[in-house]
């Protein structure tokens, strides 16, 4: 896997990019809104929109022949909308999401500061689209980036 930066802050393209070994380019232009779209009020504003996971996951499937399959950090359930939401996991749900992890690669979805963000996951190492490369055991506490999900990226890669 080969980082690529994101000039734009549109994370998900370069992420993408990365763990599909293209140029962030070709899903720019196949996903993302040309000229970009910054639909958000301040302080967000520089945000762009970035396209729906369903979209990623169907233009995956549809132009590579991979599937994103997605495994939460600490999943909840609820047997009824009025009802408060309880860890599906009795075990440490750490150790849980860790084995996950080494399924193999794929993306990692989360936030930096409260904001959205992605990043490419090679089974090993956070390839970071703001331009780094950094372990697991650094993520939260070196670079502020909270995982909340991970897509594992599964299938034939033409």
């Amino acid at each position: 896997m080969r980082l690529q930066l994101s000039t734009d802050k549109a994370c998900v393209p370069a992420s993408l990019g990365m763990v599909l070994d293209i140029n962030q380019r070709v899903i720019k232009e196949d996903l993302m809104p040309n000229p970009p779209v910054y639909p958000f009020p301040a302080p967000w504003d520089k945000c762009p929109l970035v396209p729906s996971m369903d979209k990623v996951c169907d233009w995956c499937w549809d132009e590579r022949k991979v599937a994103l399959i997605p495994f939460v950090y600490d999943p909840q359930c609820t047997p009824h909308v009025n009802c408060p939401p309880q860890p599906v996991w009795q075990k440490d749900p750490m150790r849980v999401f860790e084995r996950q992890l080494a399924y193999g690669p794929g993306l990692l979805e989360g936030t930096v500061e409260g904001v959205g963000h992605m990043c490419a996951w090679d089974g090993q190492t956070i390839f970071d689209p703001r331009g780094y490369t950094y372990s697991r055991n650094v993520a939260s506490s070196k670079f502020d980036y909270l995982i909340a999900r991970f897509w594992l990226a599964v299938g034939y890669n033409k």
